[in-house]
């Protein structure tokens, strides 16, 4: 990797465990920009040298959201893409690159907060970590040494490291450092309910058997698609038609699709609780 490279992209994986979906992304990348350098941060051996501009270790791993924060201030880039192991890449992003002319910082809203007492306003967003494009300023890296101080107090006090998002809420609030919400095409949970409009997806964020196949359903049409990641949100309570012929067709819908909502509810019980697959 040539030291005047400017822009970039980094992954962060520990563990053996999520190796093998951060392989499919940066492949995923690869497809469709060959030349953009990518930087690996890990603490495992034996990959692929055909992927990666270069690997950089990553000094006593905690197997957590806490070990992707510290790299982040590592970036060999002026401009860097973060993405989590579980991303995969539609299409070229060259514009994650350029609205950092304009912002220090560009993320997308999670699709949910969690259940933290918030030292914010309630309706300053929470917003998801896993898609990041940032330019390297006294700003951001201020605002991720504070990210990481936050994030290591909480699960200090708590215990709990579900998430590092509420303490990055937090710490933005605090920053001066300019940031930009992405649209939802940048960034497309797979674990919540979304609407996509009518641009391609850039990047699908989450876990399927083939997430290719997830990006191709994202990117088969402009229109307006919406995401049900699981067949219990499309029952009779999830849709919003007020006009008497909509309560009818809702009605219908539930009737038909009640036995498949049913069947997902058992076999997630033996997968979970017989099986222990999950």
């Amino acid at each position: 990797m040539s030291q005047t490279d400017s822009r970039g992209v980094i992954y962060i994986a520990t563990g053996r465990r999520h190796l093998d979906e951060m392989l499919v992304s940066a492949r995923s990348l690869r497809r469709h920009m060959p030349d953009l350098p990518i930087v690996l941060f890990t603490d495992q051996d034996d990959l692929p040298g055909d992927v990666f501009s270069e690997i950089r270790p990553v000094e006593n791993p905690r197997h957590s959201f806490i070990d992707k924060i510290a790299p982040l201030r590592g970036t060999p880039f002026e401009r860097t893409v973060f993405l989590d192991t579980d991303t995969f890449v539609c299409a070229p992003i060259p514009d994650l690159f350029e609205i950092l002319d304009r912002f220090e910082l560009a993320v997308s809203r999670a699709p949910l907060r969690h259940d933290r007492p918030f030292a914010t306003p309630n309706c300053f967003t929470e917003l998801n970590t896993g898609v990041m494009a940032y330019r390297r300023s006294d700003n951001v890296d201020a605002l991720f040494a504070d990210w990481l101080r936050l994030y290591e107090m909480e699960v200090a006090e708590t215990g709990r490291m579900d998430s590092d998002q509420p303490a990055f809420r937090e710490a933005l609030y605090r920053s001066p450092a300019t940031f930009y919400v992405l649209p939802q095409e940048y960034n497309l949970r797979t674990v919540m309910p979304a609407a996509v409009g009518r641009c391609e997806v850039k990047i699908v964020h989450g876990r399927a058997p083939d997430i290719a196949e997830v990006a191709r359903w994202a990117n088969e049409s402009r229109s307006i698609r919406l995401f049900l990641p699981s067949a219990l949100q499309m029952t009779r309570r999830h849709f919003s038609i007020l006009s008497r012929p909509g309560r009818v067709v809702t009605t219908l819908l539930d009737l038909c699709v009640t036995p498949f909502v049913i069947a997902e509810r058992v076999l997630r019980f033996v997968k979970r609780n017989v099986l222990r697959l999950g």
